[in-house]
Formats: C-alpha cells, sequence, structure tokens
C-alpha cells in the first residue's frame, strides 16, 4: 500500500522529486521513510525543495504552518495506516496556513477554532502571494475563514465552511483582496457562514463555478463601493440555499466597475424571514437562471421538523378547519388557546383538535404579554394634599388598592380588587378616573395590540403609601401572582376541560406558546416551573439544532423557546402558486440546511385564510424531507438527539463534516449548467469533461439512494 501510495504521489512532481514523511506522534528523524517521519508539518515545509512532495499521515497537528519555498506539495497521505484526516490546528491568535509561495495543498483541513482574535488581517488561511493550488481541502471552523491577497488562488473541490464570529456580527468570513490577480473556486462548498459575507476587494477576475453557497444569515457575495474587477464576478452553474435570513440582498455589488454575472445558477428566495425582500442590488445580471424551486438533493443532515399552529381561543373554530385539512395529510397542529377566553364552543372546537391527534397549548390565561412588569400608572392632582397609594396582599395575591389625600374626602377611597367592579387593571383604572382630579393609565406595548387592562389587579405587587402627589406612581406585577394567574393556571383549566384522544384521560398539556411573541428569563423559568417542557416564542428563539448556522460544532437548543414566525409574513399573502412553490422552497430548504425545528403560526382567517392555509399545507406534505411535529413532538426529538441536557437547553450532537448534498434523480439541477472549455473534477471526484453539460451545484451526478426524513413521531403518545 505505501508503493501503492508513493506511485500516485510520484504522479504529482517530476521522478526524481524526493517525497518528505510526516506522522503527528512519530518520534521523529530525518523525514525520509515513514520509520523516520517528521513530527511536524512544518519540518517537512522546511526541509522539501521545489518540485518535493510533503506526504502526511493522518492526525492532528497543532501547528501555525508557513510556506518556505514554491513548487512543494503538501498532500494527506492515502497510504495503509497513515490514511485518516489530516487538521492542521492553529493556536489562540495564530493563523492555521500563512502561505506566501506557489505551493499546492491537497486533502487536509486548516482549523482555526482555537482563535479567540477577531483581527480582520488574522484567517484559518491566510495567502499573502504565490498563487497557490488548493485541492479537496477544509478550511475552517474559524472567526474569519480565509483571506486570499496578491497573486490570487485556485481552490477546487474544497470546504469552507462556519464561520464563528457570533450571531449578528456582519463582516467578512472569506476576503478576497487579490489585487490583480485572478481568484477561482471550482466545486467548493460554503456553508455556515453565520453573519460573515464573502468579500470582494480586489481581483483581475473571480469566478464561482459549480459552487454550494448556503448558510449565509447575511449577503452572500458583497462588492464594496469603487472596487474594480476588470473581469468581472462570474457565479456559474452555484445553487445557492438557506441564506439571507438578516441580509440586504443576496448579492449586494456596491461597485459601478466590478460586474457580477450568475450564469445557469439557481438561487433559492432569502429565507426565512425577508423571502418578499431584494434578490439583488447593484449591477448583477442573470443569465439563464434556473427556475427557484426545489433542488430535490440528498442532504443527509438532521431532519428538520416544522410545527404549524393556530392561535388564540377566537380562532378555535377556524383550527378545527385548519386540523382538518392539515390531518387528511398526515400534519398535526397545535392551537394556543388563552384559557380563560375560551367560551363553551372554543372547549368544544378545542376538544375536536384534541380528537384529531392534534395539540392544545397554554397561550396565557387572558392573553397578555407576559415579560412587562409594569401594570399601571396612577397620579393625582386634585385639590388635596400628601396623595398616596397603598395595595395590601395576603401572601403573594393583592387584595385592596387604597389611595388617601388629606383636604380632599372625594380622594380617599379602597377598592377590593376581588370585586368584580375592579378585579382587572382595566375596571381599575375606569373606578379611579371617574374620580376628579385622578389620572389612571394601563400599560402598554408598542408594535403589539397589547394592554394591561386584562390583567387581574390581585396581581398587583404589594407597597405602601407611595406618592402619586403631582407625579405618577408605577405599579408592578407580583411575579409569582402574576405567573400563577397566567402561565400555570391556564395549564390546569386546560386539563380540566380537555380529554385525551378517544379517552375519559385528562389531557396532558405539554406546551405554551407565549402571547405575543414575548418571553425572557423570568418569564422561561416561570414556564418551565408550571411543568411545560416546550414553548414556542418568536424570532429570537431556538431554530437550528446545531446551533446557529453550525456545522461541525454541537449548539444549544432550548425546547422552552422554540423560533416561530407568520406564514403571511414569510411568504406573503394571495399568492399564484408559482411564487408560493418558491418561497415555500425556500424556506423548507432553509430549515433542511440548518436542521431546523421550528414554526409557523397564524391567527384567524383575516390573516392567513383557509386557501392559503391548503396550498400551503400542500406543499410542505409534498416534501418528504420534512418532518411536521407538534410542540411537543419537536421536544421530544430535541430530547432524544440531544448530546448533553440542562434544564430546557439540549446540547446537539455534531453534524457530519460535510453533509451529502448530491441531487436525487429528479432533480432540475442535473444536467442544468452551462459547459466549460476545459475539464473539471466534481465534489465527488467525478471528472466533467470540457464541452458537456454539467449539473448545477457540487455533483454532476444523482444519487442512488437519497435520503429521506427521519420516522415518523407518534404524536398520538406525546398527547396523552
Amino acid at each position: 500500500m505505501i508503493l501503492a501510495a508513493s506511485l500516485v504521489l510520484s504522479q504529482i512532481v517530476p521522478a526524481q522529486a524526493a517525497t518528505w514523511y510526516v506522522q503527528a506522534g512519530s518520534s521523529g528523524g530525518g523525514g525520509t521513510s515513514w520509520a523516520t517521519a517528521f513530527a511536524t508539518v512544518q519540518e517537512g515545509l522546511n526541509a522539501a525543495a521545489s518540485g518535493d512532495v510533503v506526504e502526511v499521515g493522518g492526525g492532528l497537528y497543532a501547528e501555525a504552518l508557513q510556506s518556505v519555498r514554491a513548487g512543494v506539495t503538501v498532500a494527506g497521505s492515502t497510504a495503509a495506516g497513515h490514511n485518516a484526516q489530516v487538521v492542521i490546528r492553529a493556536g489562540d491568535g495564530q493563523e492555521a496556513l500563512r502561505v506566501g509561495h506557489q505551493t499546492v495543498w491537497k486533502g487536509l483541513t486548516f482549523d482555526g477554532s482555537a482563535n479567540t482574535n477577531t483581527s480582520t488581517t488574522l484567517a484559518v488561511v491566510h495567502i499573502t502571494a504565490g498563487s497557490p493550488l488548493f485541492e479537496a481541502c477544509a478550511i475552517g471552523p474559524g472567526l474569519r475563514l480565509l483571506i486570499v491577497g496578491p497573486g490570487g488562488a485556485a481552490f477546487s473541490r474544497c470546504t469552507i465552511q462556519e464561520a464563528r464570529l457570533g450571531n449578528r456580527v456582519y463582516t467578512k468570513v472569506v476576503d478576497v483582496s487579490a489585487g490583480n490577480s485572478p481568484v477561482t473556486f471550482d466545486y467548493c462548498l460554503f456553508g455556515d457562514m453565520e453573519y460573515g459575507s464573502i468579500y470582494v476587494n480586489s481581483a483581475s477576475q473571480v469566478d464561482f463555478n459549480n459552487c454550494l453557497l448556503a448558510g449565509f444569515a447575511a449577503d452572500i457575495l458583497y462588492v464594496p463601493p469603487g472596487v474594480v474587477v476588470s473581469g468581472g464576478i462570474h457565479l456559474t452553474n452555484c445553487l445557492a440555499l438557506g441564506n439571507g435570513f438578516a441580509a440586504t440582498a443576496l448579492v449586494e455589488n456596491a461597485s459601478t466597475t466590478a460586474p457580477v454575472t450568475l450564469t445557469n445558477c439557481l438561487m433559492q428566495d432569502k429565507s426565512p424571514v425577508e423571502m418578499t425582500g431584494t434578490r439583488y442590488v447593484g449591477d448583477v445580471t442573470e443569465v439563464s437562471p434556473l427556475v427557484p424551486g426545489s433542488p430535490q438533493l440528498t442532504h443527509a443532515r438532521r431532519a428538520a421538523l416544522l410545527n404549524l399552529g393556530i392561535d388564540d381561543a377566537a380562532n378555535a373554530s377556524f383550527a378545527t378547519q385548519v386540523a382538518a385539512l392539515a390531518n387528511s395529510s398526515g400534519i398535526k397542529i397545535t392551537l394556543a388557546l388563552d384559557a380563560a377566553d375560551a367560551t363553551s364552543q372554543d372547549w368544544a372546537d378545542a376538544q375536536m383538535v384534541v380528537n384529531g391527534g392534534n395539540e392544545v397549548a397554554g397561550h396565557s390565561s387572558r392573553h397578555v404579554y407576559l415579560p412587562e412588569t409594569k401594570l399601571m400608572t396612577l397620579r393625582y392632582a386634585g385639590q388635596g394634599t400628601g396623595a398616596t397609594v397603598t395595595v395590601t396582599s395576603s401572601g403573594t395575591m393583592a387584595t385592596t388598592l387604597d389611595v388617601a389625600a388629606t383636604g380632599d374626602p372625594a380622594a380617599t377611597f379602597s377598592l377590593d380588587l376581588a370585586d368584580s367592579a375592579t378585579d382587572t387593571i382595566g375596571k381599575v383604572c375606569d373606578v379611579i378616573n371617574a374620580k376628579a382630579g385622578f389620572t389612571c393609565g394601563v400599560i402598554s406595548i408598542a408594535g403589539t395590540t397589547y394592554t394591561s387592562a386584562r390583567v387581574l389587579s390581585r396581581d398587583l405587587n404589594a407597597v405602601s403609601g407611595v406618592s402619586i402627589q403631582g407625579v405618577t406612581a408605577t405599579l408592578l406585577r407580583n411575579d409569582a401572582q402574576f405567573f400563577a394567574d397566567e402561565i400555570t393556571a391556564p395549564k390546569i383549566l386546560i386539563e380540566s376541560e380537555l380529554t385525551a384522544p378517544g379517552s375519559a384521560t385528562p389531557y396532558a398539556c405539554t406546551s405554551f406558546v407565549y402571547p405575543f411573541l414575548g418571553t425572557d428569563a423570568a418569564v422561561l423559568a416561570a414556564t418551565a416551573a408550571a411543568g411545560y417542557t416546550a414553548a414556542r416564542s418568536g424570532y429570537d428563539g431556538s431554530y437550528a439544532m446545531g446551533g446557529l448556522y453550525a456545522g461541525t460544532t454541537p449548539g444549544d437548543y432550548d425546547t422552552l423557546d422554540i423560533w416561530a414566525v407568520k406564514p403571511g409574513d414569510v411568504f406573503g399573502r394571495n399568492l399564484d402558486a408559482a411564487t408560493l412553490a418558491r418561497r415555500v422552497s425556500a424556506f423548507l430548504e432553509w430549515a433542511k440546511f440548518t436542521g431546523a425545528a421550528v414554526s409557523l403560526f397564524s391567527h384567524g382567517a383575516n390573516e392567513y385564510d383557509l386557501t392559503e392555509w391548503s396550498a400551503l399545507l400542500a406543499l410542505i406534505a409534498a416534501d418528504d424531507q420534512i418532518q411536521t411535529a407538534t410542540l411537543a413532538g419537536i421536544r421530544q426529538y430535541v430530547a432524544q438527539n440531544a448530546q448533553s441536557q440542562s434544564g430546557s437547553t439540549f446540547v446537539r450532537t455534531v453534524w457530519p463534516s460535510v453533509a451529502d448534498y448530491r441531487p436525487i434523480p429528479a432533480s432540475p439541477l442535473l444536467l442544468a449548467g452551462a459547459a466549460y472549455s476545459t475539464a473539471k473534477t466534481d465534489f465527488g471526484g467525478t471528472v466533467v469533461a470540457a464541452g458537456t453539460l454539467p449539473s448545477v451545484g457540487l455533483y454532476q451526478g444523482a444519487s442512488l439512494n437519497p435520503a429521506r426524513a427521519m420516522p415518523a413521531i407518534d404524536l398520538l403518545l406525546l398527547l396523552q
């Protein structure tokens, strides 16, 4: 096997070239054989002359490499016993590779995960000169992955993945500053870039040929003002999916002297929350684009889970209609019930939802904004003096509100907070505002319809003798009583009103939906204390089961803080079938790429009507790589696949280092590309001859064994 490997490597260089051997853990030697292999790659680089090969055995190398001279090839070994993955991992503040010579690098992984230095001049791989060639290498993880400096570079079949600059840090994670030299990426995978982008700052020409561009929360490609790329920036036969979570555009070209051309590319819409926004900005031209839609890939990452829901007791009847449509396709939904608002008919409708194997979740008692701690304001400006307010409680429950003012008998009064005339904050304010000299106000939240008017007045926190004389006092809630009334009580009420499907056994309510998508640490803790194990929040919730666009790193997922969005907001309303299909496909591909476990919800028909739900459900049901689940089902799946658990927060196991993005036989990507004048090799090693029609994306051929979604979750068991 050693002889065979040497024969293969000898084809790289002239026959007289020397081969230098490196093996992690070696006791060291002259490096002329495996028996005397160097222990570090840098030793091999130091020894190699132009035309030589440095053959590196598998293992972890804690080094910060620097090229020494041109004409050297550094390759991961294929020899038996030495052919494991080669990982070059730099330390904190270091680059895994700094290369300034014309060199070739094959089959190596450059890892910058130990670096915490956010300097823009530091990257996992930093090319300063020499136009090196990288083949079948992996670059990442790291804060900033790649800098291509003067002289340019070429990359073939490389994975450039997992930037770690952090949530909402918008910056360049791939920096092309090649001066007057070209840069080429053939059949490369760019993925898991968080909020980083590919910046082109200078080059004679930049080519992205048959690349997969996925997992960019920011723009995929950004060209700053004034940049000159005389030969243009070309994306040919590329596939872009799961991008644009918070992007200005998929491609943003702020220069007038660096034209961007997209030829035979499939560019999915931005996803998941700005799909109706701009796809391209500036000098960007599409030539023969593929119609955006499902690329029908193998994937082979974690299953994507999607919860569908209808909110509010007032929409319980509508929920039965949506549930009937969903259930006919094997999809279960969640009805979020503000329990104290439910009428007898609402409870009957909720029972119908449960009987269909669907889920009913708590939604507070009175649909209140749970993070808000203020309940009311009070001010006195009458004829009396020394006006004060006192709230008396028994345990955690407020019982009376007393106001006293000297010299104004009408301004001295006591309110029984258990009385039906004053049992809510709104009623208390109505009574007080009817008295001369008083101004009592409820609390509202900008951007929502919420006011504190319907909060029980017994939830007020006790205070004594607080001045309201010419000043406005703000009265706060008592957390324990408020959470008992709005988080614990709906669970108790739902379980007393509903029974499990086909049974007299009380229904077990284990899921919660935060009204107005509002939550904070105190609310999360109260939700857990009440016995809920899954809860849906909003845009800042947990969505990627591997962490934020994480490729190989475990990330946190909090099952009491599940990400959610309204379908009308993400897809738009009253769309033609083709536009809806395109946008839903983009959303689902984003979910697959990130391993998302998320929720789509609406309220009544005025927000997303039955016809729209019907069309959406059909598209979701048609994608067998998407698993639908109740909130409880998401909890079960996350818990079963977690690496570790702390309360409601789970740490996911790692992704495959490279997911399988081969098209399945029915994929529109197959043979849909533009031909090249020279032969190329696809991501899997298949040669694509010059002049032949390539497929779009990383692979020329179709997968013979396409992956499918995980086995269905037994949702009925979850609801009992």
